[in-house]
């Protein structure tokens, strides 16, 4: 998994400046890019590019000490981690049929960012009773046994999620589940530059939460047998 994520992030720099180097060779000089989210800023102008981004490298070390001191007090009780995230605001749906409910939809289990659509209107009227076009950010698992690294895998994205970071806005997020899914086309060309810096920045926040659990398995098991089943969706393993 974490090999496939790198290898679609080289793809996707490469694209981008075979593409932005072809389409705005004529007058780039005279084209500015600007990106701003709540915590980074990238500006482009004549093939030069400036990312400020002090506040999102703190944020990211503030997750990653926050994430690992509630993780590693409930080791032992990872359903613990479902109470502080209820407690929080963001609704758990434990349920027995969640892989193909989620399946159908074109999700995975754990946490889910807000989507749109039918499929949010499908999640609504299973999950919450209600019609709406829109989710709110929800976790959806199968009623089974936590798995404590998959369960601090998703945490660390809800966590980072709830911090504003950037990569987790609606679009970023729609674009990197199909990437996810090998929903890859030519499509991809025609996204824009600001496109493009969104849908790195969700790839480097699910990177990041794979990071993190590998370290904390090595710190807490010493073993590749604690974290083998992180994100793999094929062998129906529950969270």
């Amino acid at each position: 998994m974490e090999q496939l994520i790198k290898k679609i992030t080289e793809w996707i720099f490469i694209c981008q400046e075979k593409f932005y180097a072809k389409k705005y060779k004529k007058y780039l000089a005279d084209v500015k890019y600007s990106v701003t989210n709540s915590t980074t800023k990238t500006h482009t102008q004549a093939g030069i590019k400036l990312t400020l981004n002090s506040k999102t490298e703190q944020n990211k070390k503030k997750l990653n000490e926050e994430v690992k001191e509630i993780v590693t007090q409930n080791l032992k009780t990872p359903n613990s981690l479902l109470d502080y995230i209820e407690q929080n605001g963001t609704k758990v749906h434990k349920i027995a049929y969640a892989d193909k409910l989620l399946a159908f939809v074109g999700e995975q289990e754990g946490f889910i960012t807000p989507i749109t659509g039918i499929n949010a209107l499908v999640l609504n009227i299973v999950l919450e009773k209600k019609f709406a076009l829109k989710t709110e950010p929800m976790f959806v698992l199968r009623d089974g046994q936590v798995n404590i690294y998959t369960m601090a895998h998703q945490f660390h994205k809800w966590y980072g999620y709830r911090m504003g970071l950037p990569g987790f806005d609606d679009e970023a997020q729609e674009k990197f589940k199909k990437i996810f899914d090998y929903e890859i086309d030519a499509n991809v060309q025609l996204l824009s530059y600001e496109e493009i810096l969104s849908l790195k920045e969700a790839i480097h926040r699910d990177i990041e939460a794979i990071d993190f659990v590998i370290k904390l398995a090595k710190e807490n098991e010493g073993t590749k047998k604690a974290f083998k089943n992180i994100k793999d969706k094929d062998n129906g393993t529950n969270i």
